[in-house]
């Protein structure tokens, strides 16, 4: 019998030394440990979803309307942006002036050949004695050399015929040198300076009663000459190729045969002279390469 019951024995019930004592609960029996638990691995927590791009987009104030203007010549193009929608790629465009043409390849200058052929007339004055109907005329060629615009070189021999100073019949064969100076040598019509050196030899044929100076009739004579020229002209350029021209040449020349009797002689003083000049009119055509 426990300890408890015990009491209880010696302890009548209303004693007044016996004291309430609780009885001590009842030990509940020990429970049954439990297994141990495993932890599991568990997947990682899934990342965050963006925001949808919708409530992004409507945060943003809407696109205005773009206008690009496309080159000239053409109608400018309107591209209307709306809201919500995307955006279009983003253009660029430029107004491009096309560029200027090249200028045209400047013509560069080389050296020209020519040759001119030419009609001339020769003019002698008849005052001092001299005969009315002196003149001469003929023809001529120049071989022309331009190593530059302004400038060129011209050697040129001539034929004339005719009545001289004299009354006489004469023929002529003048050679010349001479240096042509072009004052516009990049225009259509060329104005130029000439001058330059000539010789030339004659021949004449006198008349029956021609007599100088008391000395006995020599019917043939010849004579030769030096003198210098000078004068002005025009070149027509017809093409690169050809060119027409017209010039005046006024010239002085001096005897250089031995001859004794003097060519001129003033019958009014008397005076002689072997010096002369005259004008020489020419027009002829000029051919180039």
């Amino acid at each position: 019998m426990s300890a408890f019951a015990q009491e209880n024995a010696n302890c009548p019930p209303g004693a007044w030394f016996c004291e309430e004592v609780e009885p001590p609960p009842a030990e509940a029996p020990p429970a049954a440990e439990a297994p141990p638990v495993e932890a599991e691995a568990l997947p990682p927590p899934p990342p965050a979803p963006p925001p949808p791009p919708g409530r992004r987009r409507a945060r943003r104030a809407p696109p205005p309307v773009v206008v690009y203007q496309t080159p000239s010549g053409h109608p400018p193009q309107v591209i209307v942006v709306a809201p919500g929608t995307a955006p279009p790629p983003r253009v660029i465009v430029r107004r491009t002036t096309p560029p200027a043409p090249p200028p045209p390849p400047k013509k560069r200058w080389r050296r020209h050949w020519g040759v001119n052929f030419r009609m001339e007339g020769l003019m002698m004055g008849s005052e001092h004695g001299g005969a009315e109907e002196a003149g001469m005329g003929g023809v001529g060629i120049s071989l022309r050399y331009r190593p530059v615009p302004a400038f060129a070189l011209d050697l040129g021999a001539d034929f004339l015929a005719g009545t001289d100073y004299n009354g006489d019949a004469r023929t002529e064969v003048p050679l010349s040198l001479s240096g042509m100076l072009f004052v516009n040598p990049r225009s259509r019509t060329q104005f130029y300076f000439m001058g330059g050196f000539n010789m030339s030899h004659a021949e004449v044929e006198r008349g029956a009663g021609a007599v100088a100076s008391g000395e006995e009739f020599v019917p043939n004579t010849e004579y030769d000459y030096f003198g210098v020229h000078g004068g002005i002209g025009l070149e027509f350029r017809l093409s690169p190729r050809l060119a027409l021209n017209i010039d005046a040449l006024g010239f002085v020349r001096g005897r250089t045969d031995d001859g004794r009797i003097p060519e001129f002689r003033d019958p009014a003083t008397g005076r002689t002279t072997d010096t002369s000049g005259g004008g020489l009119f020419r027009g002829g055509l000029s051919v180039y390469w």
